[in-house]
């Protein structure tokens, strides 16, 4: 089995798969949208929230903003972010200040909310590491395949999280082999 990095164009990573069977391929494209950690929102505080969006509503659509993970960030660390504004104004997810330099969203252009004058929005929550597997929030990207030969796969790589689209496809190689690892020690 063979994977070859192709070309990267708008933000999408292509890459070959030869020799290997559609078993493979799937378990390569479903390990980087499930097994890779990323990081995400998994609890929220609200303060105060005088916008026109329910409590729920804006812990969904903090809960899909992906952040940066810093380099010494395990699975036991937590990351506190915080918002706090007044409007007019439009909430983005620039606007989310983080006690961890090395992490902030991937976009600064999320939309959160739109506060109208004399509306204020104060939260505080906490990041965490995750899986596809535990949480939407935290897939990786979206992989996509196709067989183009006997044995022959084109790949299709968008990360979604704080890897790059090559740091997202290596991670999820390296999960598949150590849960195979994980299977060949438990037989």
């Amino acid at each position: 089995m063979k994977l070859e990095l192709g070309d990267e164009e708008d933000g999408v990573l292509e890459a070959t798969l030869t020799d290997a069977s559609p078993a493979m391929a799937n378990a390569i494209r479903r390990s980087a949208m499930t097994k890779v950690p990323t990081l995400a929102i998994k609890e929220l505080q609200v303060v105060q929230n005088e916008s026109g969006l329910f409590d729920e509503v804006l812990a969904n659509r903090l809960g899909q903003v992906p952040f940066t993970i810093p380099k010494k960030f395990n699975e036991d660390d937590e990351l506190h972010i915080a918002i706090k504004k007044e409007g007019p104004v439009k909430v983005k997810s620039g606007d989310i200040q983080t006690d961890n330099e090395e992490a902030e969203p991937l976009n600064n252009e999320i939309g959160i909310v739109t506060l109208k004058e004399d509306q204020e929005l104060e939260l505080e929550a906490t990041a965490v590491l995750g899986t596809g597997i535990e949480h939407a929030k935290h897939q990786g990207g979206t992989v996509g395949y196709e067989k183009t030969g006997d044995g022959e796969f084109k790949f299709w790589i968008e990360s979604t999280s704080g890897h790059t689209n090559e740091q997202l496809l290596k991670a999820s190689i390296e999960e598949l082999k150590n849960d195979l690892d994980e299977f060949e020690n438990k037989l």
